[in-house]
């Protein structure tokens, strides 16, 4: 009976498997009882929105249909094993070379700009100093604002690097779609992810200088009204619930013994010199707001390790989705520098390769399952391309008529990716953006056939060859000027 009803299971989704012409099953969804998300405090409450929105319908709802096992991250990933389960095999780079996990990107174009600027900013003085009619004064002082501004620019950058980096941004933003539509694809894999995976969201940003998906707090105030009264205890009275639940953090501990769980001493053993590890909470941009922070509420243990698997996936579902759609990621620096502070908090403790080794796993399991709904994907991108609201996100991915958007033509995925990275692009955005890294690059350095498998011997400059190779070209020209190539006269 179990094999019939495979075998049933496996004939019906051939047509799909094979990307043929199936009438879509329209989807009855709830819109009423979705239209409320948007008025949810908490997690918990948006949660419950979206359960009884799709618990009438009578498809399979995205929300909430993926799970990661336990325990699976915690085998070892080699990097074979994440070539194949990100299906970059045979290419030049490695999907952990394909991620900028050091913010290189936008230390060159912050020095492209800086090149401009001075180019400019020079002509720009010799031009007036030659041609600008009027007062000496007022010459004179255009000419010097316009050479010492390229100095200006960086004395800014250096006080005041957020500004800077919000101006480059939004210059980038405004000149180049290829930038936008990029960061918009990697909020969409937030999105997506967090959707699959169970996790409400509370907002998005795909249209400002900051974009973020923003998810509701850890910390909710309803998740223990919702045990208590599961458990048989009474309502909280109004009075009650107006009671604000966060306590500023001079205060926490004060009425705990000192050397108890939450006490005053816990503060002061965080400080002792013999806790000096790596600190990832500096940087004011990866800083959790306190009413956020989970690690301020008490009884707080820690994160588990099944919760820390959901966290990280979603972590790197930016970056997935940018190799998905352009073959390479520029915005993984802070997404991976804000997981390690959520690693920080793991229960029990992650080693550094035990941490390496659940971004590899979350990178493999969250492109494949993006790449197994593409079509929904896509779907949300356009929405939020529109300005979408977080209902009509969701219902864009809830009624996508092809998930997968398989196709019976060729590679769907690289097809898709064909078409993202030359829709819209001219030369000069392809010139200074399109450079670098990328999925599609084959490695032809590698000896095929019987008996193959080296790689092929390639001209490099290691160890002191450079400098044998200056001294070489020295000696040449000075040869050269010795034998009357070059006069002074």
């Amino acid at each position: 009976m179990r094999q019939s009803v495979l075998l049933i299971s496996f004939l019906a989704s051939i047509p799909t498997a094979l990307g043929l012409s199936v009438p879509p099953v329209p989807k009855e969804i709830d819109q009423r009882s979705l239209s409320r998300l948007s008025k949810c405090k908490s997690g918990t409450s948006a949660r419950k929105v979206l359960s009884d929105t799709f618990s009438s319908s009578p498809n399979a709802a995205l929300y909430e249909s993926v799970s990661i096992p336990k325990g699976a991250s915690e085998l070892s990933i080699s990097d074979a094993d994440l070539a194949i389960q990100t299906n970059i095999r045979n290419a030049k780079y490695s999907v952990m070379e394909l991620i900028e996990l050091n913010g290189d990107k936008d230390a060159d174009r912050i020095s492209l700009a800086l090149f401009c600027l001075f180019w400019g900013s020079s002509l720009s003085a010799i031009f007036a100093q030659q041609n600008m009619p009027g007062p000496e004064i007022l010459r004179f002082t255009l000419v010097f604002l316009l050479t010492f501004a390229p100095l200006i620019f960086v004395g800014y950058g250096i006080a005041t690097p957020d500004a800077l980096q919000t101006i480059l941004i939004s210059l980038q933003r405004n000149l180049f779609p290829t930038y936008r539509k990029r960061m918009v694809h990697h909020e969409a894999g937030h999105f997506l992810l967090g959707h699959l995976l169970g996790f409400p969201i509370k907002d998005y940003q795909a249209n400002a200088v900051k974009n973020a998906v923003e998810f509701y707090p850890l910390r909710d105030g309803d998740k223990g009204r919702e045990r208590a009264s599961l458990m048989g205890f009474d309502k909280r009275s109004d009075a009650e619930e107006e009671v604000e639940s966060y306590y500023p953090e001079e205060n926490m501990g004060a009425d705990r013994p000192f050397f108890s769980e939450g006490g005053r001493a816990d503060a002061l053993i965080a400080q002792s010199v013999f806790r000096d590890a790596k600190n990832y909470t500096d940087n004011p941009f990866l800083k959790v707001a306190p009413r956020d922070d989970v690690s301020k509420s008490w009884p707080f243990r820690g994160f588990d390790h099944e919760t820390l698997d959901q966290l990280t996936v979603v972590s790197v579902a930016g970056v997935c989705s940018e190799i998905l759609g352009f073959g390479n990621a520029e915005g993984g620096f802070a997404d991976l520098a804000q997981l390690r502070v959520l690693f920080s908090s793991a229960d029990p403790e992650l080693s550094e390769k035990d941490m390496e080794n659940r971004i590899r796993f979350a990178i493999g399991f969250g492109m494949g399952q993006l790449r197994r709904n593409l079509g929904a994907l896509d779907a949300l991108v356009e929405a939020m391309e529109n300005n979408a609201s977080v209902e009509e996100c969701v219902l864009a991915i809830e009624t996508c008529d092809n998930v997968s958007g398989a196709t019976v033509v060729g590679n769907y995925e690289k097809i898709r990716r064909t078409k993202i990275q030359r829709e819209g692009v001219g030369f000069v955005e392809r010139l200074l953006l399109g450079a670098g890294k990328n999925a599609d690059t084959q490695d032809d350095s590698v000896i095929e056939g019987k008996g193959g498998g080296d790689k092929k011997q390639t001209f490099q400059l290691t160890g002191d060859d450079p400098f044998y190779a200056a001294l070489g070209v020295a000696f040449l020209f000075y040869m050269y000027a010795s034998l009357g190539g070059l006069s002074l006269h």
